[in-house]
């Protein structure tokens, strides 16, 4: 065998430990190689007790004295011959403890590293829309405001909220108190102080929204400021979700944001 060769294979002859009947072999260098056959075959025989052994035999002959001291003698494995073979590492397929409730994860040791992973690197979708879970800010829903033509009407609205001990009635004259002056409710426009809100008797709290701010589209500081002002008041009076609402060509759009990590819930 010319040299070259010889350097890229592992070559053993005559291995004679444990289930080993005196086998020789070549066993390619820099090549991941599968070891397989029925139990007792000298799988484990092969791969731990000679290949492992005596690269590892070889590794530790190489150190100082002084270093060889700390780890022990290491016997060499029953074979005639064995070259080319470079240090060697083992990585045993054993599980030391039992617990019915291990996984592949725990006890590989992975089940952390995956966590990091997923939350640093991963991206949440909704099983419900299929849409991209995503924590909005105000900066988000004022570039989306900003996005429009100028002139283009708009109007920033928070749901309404109601703890169970409060009714849709009470809860209103509470946003009158604090200075909230409208309502948006199927597609109408209507005052806290004013009659008309007796008509909204029966009507569900979801279908009533609190106008935060009218407004029409333009690109200078004041309006982006007073955007982000009436969106800040938005994420806080609707708990986290601010919805805009977009008159373009006599149609109406909206888009619901949320600063909460959150979708369809």
């Amino acid at each position: 065998m010319a040299k070259n060769d010889r350097q890229a294979v592992i070559s053993i002859k005559g291995a004679k430990i444990h289930n080993l009947k005196n086998i020789s072999l070549d066993i390619p260098r820099d090549k991941l190689i599968v070891v397989s056959g029925l139990s007792g075959s000298g799988k484990s025989s092969l791969a731990f007790d000679t290949l492992y052994a005596e690269g590892q035999r070889r590794y530790v002959e190489s150190l100082s004295a002084y270093a060889r001291q700390f780890i022990g003698r290491i016997s060499k494995p029953e074979v005639d011959s064995i070259t080319g073979i470079p240090p060697a590492i083992a990585i045993e397929q054993k599980v030391n403890t039992y617990n019915p409730r291990s996984t592949v994860g725990t006890s590989t040791e992975i089940y952390d590293y995956l966590k990091l992973l997923f939350a640093r690197a991963g991206e949440t979708f909704s099983p419900i829309s299929g849409v991209k879970v995503t924590r909005h800010s105000v900066s988000d829903v004022v570039d989306y405001i900003a996005s429009f033509p100028e002139g283009t009407k708009q109007m920033i609205l928070a749901p309404i909220l109601l703890p169970e001990s409060i009714t849709l009635e009470e809860k209103l004259q509470a946003l009158a108190a604090q200075g909230f002056i409208r309502i948006e409710t199927n597609n109408r426009i209507i005052r806290i102080d004013t009659e008309e809100v007796q008509s909204l008797k029966g009507i569900s709290n979801s279908e009533v929204r609190l106008l935060i701010d009218r407004l029409a589209s333009s690109h200078n500081e004041d309006f982006l400021s007073r955007c982000a002002d009436s969106v800040h008041t938005a994420f806080v009076e609707g708990n986290g979700t601010c919805i805009v609402a977009v008159y373009h060509d006599d149609e109406k759009t909206e888009m619901s944001f949320s600063n909460r990590f959150e979708a369809d819930g």
